[in-house]
């Protein structure tokens, strides 16, 4: 008797919970419907995306979720939020209830108006106009108060959809990361859309090309992907033509001095493509001019083919360790070396010539090494690192981190830790609550990297469990 009464408790706990886990995590998404067809962009953030990705017990969703921070509010935050751009220009957000009684209650507490129309009840204050129901609320802005008398019945439209048709929001829901973005590529100012596509002499349409954002957390990680997506063949023509100014990175021949730098870069490239590229830029065009009435800096990077890295590897007590290196396929622009004026570019420049490869800096602040020395051209404050070799360069960064190098056309990496440790910038990393100095103390490195011109990829690398760390925030 006793086991059939242990079988039926256990029983009942295991649908308890089931049931539990239901409610909990699968809560019906009542807000995405609102999204208009003609949205311009579509963000949504999904808590129950994130609590399935951090290591996070159940009790201690339960203590931030009560928190002072959320309680009390009639928000439910366990649903998708989402957010968009409206075809009008308008931002806006749209945001399930738990208890909408509770959620006016604490409008009417800060002495705000809440008026009923339509169906819906609304409340204006500093540009901002909300609706909402007893399921979600809707949040439009910035927007005059008189503009927000006509936009009222586009809002009861939107709250009263029972789908949504919008071909941005399909594409967000696509993917599964705890944040998603998917916007136009018109929404950027047009002004910063010139700048970035000068170079590109063919016909395009903005609308037409969109990019997709992605925050997943992997391990200690957060990561955010970023991809530009286009159907437009003559866009695709020119990214093509671009792959020889920034190749994949080999790898075989990139090392590191120290196995935490402050920052690393490394990419690969065809120095002549490269020369070509800057010299359509007038600004690069005038800096080379100068630098080459110094040395042969077109010379210089004409040589270069392949990997191409620099390293910080120290700035403390004010101290700057650096290694640029690069695979040269020739030295031709040493013949002339020893009559180059580096003095040009300083007062105090002094060049000097150690041998044929190699050749000495002198400046009032320090000295600098610039030669070549097996098939790499180098720069670098220490004379000695142009000898440095992967196999005599023990727990090197390159080493740690080679599998996610190789094959990047773009990887940078810096120490948020180090950083912080530097003079000029402990004032910054210190606030009155110190929420700055304790994202620095826990954020170790920031990487940014690149698969080609059109995929990105962001990850912030932290040193304790990400659920320690959000819990430490939420403090």
């Amino acid at each position: 008797m006793k086991k059939v009464l242990l079988v039926i408790a256990v029983t009942v706990l295991v649908i308890a919970i089931g049931v539990g886990c239901y409610f909990f995590f699968c809560k019906k998404d009542v807000c995405k419907n609102v999204i208009p067809e003609d949205a311009k962009a579509v963000m949504v953030l999904d808590a129950k995306q994130l609590l399935k990705e951090i290591d996070i017990s159940f009790s201690d969703i339960m203590k931030l979720l009560k928190s002072d921070k959320t309680e009390g509010n009639g928000i439910d935050f366990l649903c998708p939020m989402y957010g968009f751009l409206s075809n009008e220009g308008y931002l806006c957000g749209v945001f399930a209830l738990s208890d909408a009684d509770e959620f006016e209650k604490k409008i009417t507490d800060e002495r705000l108006a809440v008026e009923s129309q339509r169906g819906f009840k609304w409340v204006y204050v500093n540009q901002i106009l909300a609706c909402f129901n007893d399921e979600k609320a809707l949040v439009l802005g910035p927007i005059s108060q008189a503009e927000s008398q006509n936009m009222r019945s586009k809002m009861v439209e939107w709250m009263s959809q029972r789908s949504s048709k919008s071909p941005v929001l399909s594409s967000v829901l696509d993917k599964d990361g705890m944040l998603r973005l998917r916007s136009k590529m018109s929404v950027v100012p047009s002004s910063y859309m010139q700048k970035a596509l000068k170079y590109l002499n063919v016909p395009y349409d903005l609308d037409k090309i969109f990019l997709s954002a992605e925050l997943k957390v992997e391990g200690k990680s957060l990561c955010l992907s970023i991809d530009v997506e286009s159907e437009n063949d003559d866009i695709k023509g020119y990214i093509s033509n671009s792959d020889d100014i920034l190749r994949p990175i080999q790898g075989s021949r990139l090392q590191s001095v120290v196995g935490d730098p402050v920052v690393w870069v490394g990419l690969n490239t065809k120095g002549s493509r490269l020369l070509e590229t800057l010299r359509k830029n007038s600004v690069a065009r005038l800096f080379l001019i100068g630098v080459n009435l110094c040395m042969d800096a077109d010379m210089v990077i004409k040589s270069i083919d392949g990997d191409v890295s620099f390293e910080l590897s120290d700035i403390s007590n004010k101290k700057y360790d650096y290694t640029l290196k690069a695979q040269v396929n020739n030295k031709d622009f040493l013949k002339n070396a020893k009559d180059w004026n580096i003095g040009f570019l300083g007062k105090n420049s002094v060049f000097k010539a150690i041998d044929d490869n190699t050749y000495m800096i002198q400046e009032s602040n320090g000295k600098s090494y610039f030669g070549v020395f097996d098939n790499q051209m180098y720069f670098s404050s220490n004379q000695d690192v142009s000898k440095l070799t992967e196999s005599t360069a023990s727990d090197n960064f390159v080493k740690k981190n080679k599998s996610k190098i190789a094959d990047k056309i773009f990887y940078a990496s810096i120490s948020v830790r180090k950083l912080a440790d530097f003079p000029e910038l402990q004032n910054i990393t210190r606030d009155d609550k110190g929420s700055m100095k304790l994202f620095c103390s826990n954020i170790d490195r920031v990487t940014v990297s690149a698969t080609d011109f059109l995929h990105y990829e962001v990850e912030i690398t932290t040193k304790e469990k990400l659920s320690d760390f959000v819990k430490e925030l939420m403090k």
